[in-house]
């Protein structure tokens, strides 16, 4: 059966009216959550706080704003976002499965505020669940933006294909995916980056992964790890985002309540022998 556990309406998400994903022009987008922030105004203006409610007509203002700046043909209105080391994006996310992608449905919109935009709804079917959901249903429904430039997930393979990586978050009672979010083919998905989904990357979730995007870089506190791959590869797939964890180092006498100590930590590239086949292995030879 389907997930049921979110009684969703037909009708468009509510509470992601308040988090629009896109990029207007003179805005600079950052931020640590899956879906994309916008952070602070190019003109020095005081940041714009992602929690603030935003009321119907400030969005349909907004959206209106976009569409211009959009039809105006300016590359900087494209979406952009901020590099998220994989740990990062699994600690951040509210549910992370594995699963193939069955459906896609369109969600007509029901007032005039979301004149401007579009929603889609996909139907999962899940494989397995490595973080977020507590039933056992073998399907759910994940929300997006339907259009690529208001960072809008488009599923582009053929439904009912190979398995993906879906690390979605949780909003009022939605799931939702943006073009930021981690989704990927479970095939490209290197044996060390699994072992850390499966394992790892969970352990880490009290140490942060700090982006060094330009030099110098420095560090605020024992529980942060520096992430340099983008000083050498513009797209952050490097050997730290491939193959390392930012995880705790093991400590005595550390106080109740302190932050960890964080090094980075090489992931296991092969499961072990028990992970394959527990308790039924057979036993080595040995000389």
């Amino acid at each position: 059966m389907w997930e049921t556990e979110h009684p969703w309406e037909a009708g468009q998400p509510s509470e992601l009216q308040q988090r629009p994903c896109f990029t207007l022009s003179g805005m600079q987008r950052s931020g640590n959550r899956v879906s994309p922030r916008i952070l602070e105004t190019q003109g020095g203006g005081d940041p714009l706080d992602p929690s603030i409610t935003m009321s119907p007509v400030a969005l349909s203002r907004l959206l209106a704003a976009a569409i211009l700046v959009l039809a105006l043909g300016d590359p900087t209105a494209a979406c952009s976002c901020a590099p998220q080391h994989p740990q990062t994006v699994f600690c951040e996310a509210d549910v992370v499965i594995r699963g193939k992608f069955m459906g896609v449905t369109p969600l007509n919109s029901s007032s005039n505020t979301q004149k401007f935009e579009s929603w889609i709804r996909y139907k999962i079917k899940i494989t397995k669940t490595y973080k977020g959901l507590e039933s056992q249903g073998n399907g759910i429904f994940i929300d997006s933006l339907e259009q690529e430039t208001f960072c809008g997930y488009q599923h582009r393979a053929p439904l009912n294909g190979e398995e993906y990586l879906i690390m979605a978050e949780r909003q009022d009672k939605h799931l939702i995916i943006s073009l930021c979010s981690f989704v990927r083919p479970w095939g490209r998905i290197p044996p060390s980056q699994r072992h850390g989904i499966s394992q790892a990357y969970g352990q880490g979730c009290a140490c942060q992964v700090v982006p060094c995007e330009f030099r110098p870089c420095e560090l605020l506190g024992d529980a942060q790890c520096l992430w340099t791959d983008g000083l050498l590869d513009q797209s952050w797939q490097g050997p730290q985002a491939q193959r390392l964890a930012c995880l705790p180092r093991p400590s005595q006498g550390v106080p109740p309540g302190a932050d960890p100590f964080c090094v980075w930590k090489t992931l296991k590239s092969r499961p072990s022998r028990a992970a394959i086949c527990p308790g039924l292995c057979p036993l080595r030879n040995t000389p």
